[in-house]
């Protein structure tokens, strides 16, 4: 599945918020990082964009608090800092036609025996529709590479389908939907980011 973590319009607390709660997710969950979009300021991002498949992830669904002094305006009376976090099942896959898949044999670019020189072992996974490919030269066997070329090209198609989900939210927030506040499933408070119980 993937994660979409998100600050809404991009507030410096909101971003700073964001980092604290990724280095929180590194000590508790397994996952992959995918994207990260960095914040103008320092040790902050506006979205994150991880892939896992640790369940545990479906707890923090929804709405998230961070409780702190805003750490860039002393004296700002704020202190609720809200973003969210939304699952994308990556079951909900892109359905694309495989028959569209073109193939092709390559030799290996990379200096190599006598096989890997001499034989089209290498291949490359174009899917026209979307303009993606992926390639493989990792096995001497032309029928293995196709395989792992594949299963390349299917991830990196999900990937851009699940960039594409989050580019539209961000877009209605730029519009001027804002991170729904309050119930907040989780609550984290001050500094040290601990968790509210």
């Amino acid at each position: 599945m993937h994660i979409y973590i998100s600050s809404g319009n991009g507030i410096d607390e909101v971003c700073r918020a964001l980092w604290h709660f990724l280095q929180w997710l590194e000590v508790h969950y397994r996952f992959d990082v995918v994207h990260l979009k960095r914040a103008n300021c320092t040790k902050g991002y506006c979205s994150i964009l991880l892939e896992s498949d640790d369940a545990g992830f479906h707890t923090l669904e929804g709405t998230l608090l961070w409780r702190s002094q805003s750490p860039f305006r002393p004296k700002h009376k704020r202190k609720n800092w809200y973003f969210t976090l939304n699952i994308y099942e990556t079951t909900a896959k892109v359905q694309i036609d495989p028959q569209e898949i073109i193939y092709q044999t390559m030799k290996s670019p990379k200096k190599g025996g006598q096989h890997v020189n001499t034989t089209n072992s290498g291949v490359r996974a174009t899917y026209p529709p979307m303009g993606i490919e992926a390639v493989c030269f990792d096995e001497r066997s032309q029928h293995r590479n196709r395989q792992i070329a594949k299963e390349r090209l299917l991830k990196k198609i999900d990937t851009v389908a699940i960039r594409q989900i989050y580019t539209v939210q961000q877009q209605q927030w730029r519009e001027g939907k804002q991170v729904v506040r309050g119930n907040p499933v989780k609550i984290f408070d001050g500094d040290r980011f601990g968790e509210h119980h």
